[in-house]
């Protein structure tokens, strides 16, 4: 952006919205699907972005007119929002905000017994191996569909890939983590149990 002209006041969602868009236009549907792999959101809050964007002039949009379905609205990013964005990248942000309700049920589970933990975490743990399942082999899809592309610092798709290697990459260490908590919950039950037995048994 040049010199003395203010940057825009958007939130993050906004620019994730121009970063997905700038690839190629697409609907607020497909923005939501785009996003699922660096922030899971729904329609109610892509769409009103979507609206703050656009009269902002930094999206504009069109009807799609479709056979046998319903028309559908396509974003396409101004050069005013490309601006936007590009001058935002590099910027200091804002302080990661992590929202886990698993770990706030974590932060409590001195309440429950040690065994109904156990069965937490390992809930917990099917959970993560079905999610990096997910991520590899969308991952190797990725590589395999633009394998120039992913090694191209200049190319959206090598950024694709390794924010999928980074989500991988997180679950496999709360995989590490969950599973260190089981043997620490399991080691500490039979403690308990053999300090409780009478002596003799």
């Amino acid at each position: 952006m040049t010199d003395g002209k203010k940057r825009l006041k958007l939130n993050t969602l906004c620019y994730q919205c121009l970063g997905v868009l700038l690839r190629e236009p697409q609907s607020g549907y497909d923005i939501v699907k785009q996003l699922q792999v660096i922030r899971p959101v729904n329609t109610s809050q892509v769409y009103p972005t979507l609206m703050r964007l656009e009269k902002q002039g930094l999206v504009q949009s069109e009807e799609l007119q479709q056979t046998g379905r319903p028309n559908k609205r396509i974003y396409t990013v101004t050069g005013a929002g490309r601006e936007a964005l590009t001058d935002w990248i590099g910027t200091e942000p804002e302080p990661p905000v992590l929202r886990d309700d698993f770990l706030t049920m974590v932060y409590s589970a001195w309440t429950k017994e040690p065994a109904e933990v156990v069965a937490m975490f390992e809930r917990r743990l099917r959970y993560l191996h079905t999610a990096m399942e997910r991520l590899e082999n969308l991952l190797a899809r990725h590589r395999a569909r633009f394998p120039e592309a992913v090694k191209n610092p200049r190319d959206w798709r090598f950024y694709r890939s390794i924010l999928l290697a980074r989500r991988i990459a997180s679950l496999q260490e709360d995989v590490i983590w969950s599973r260190g908590v089981i043997h620490m919950l399991e080691d500490a039950t039979a403690q308990s149990a053999s300090a409780r037995a009478p002596e003799g048994e």
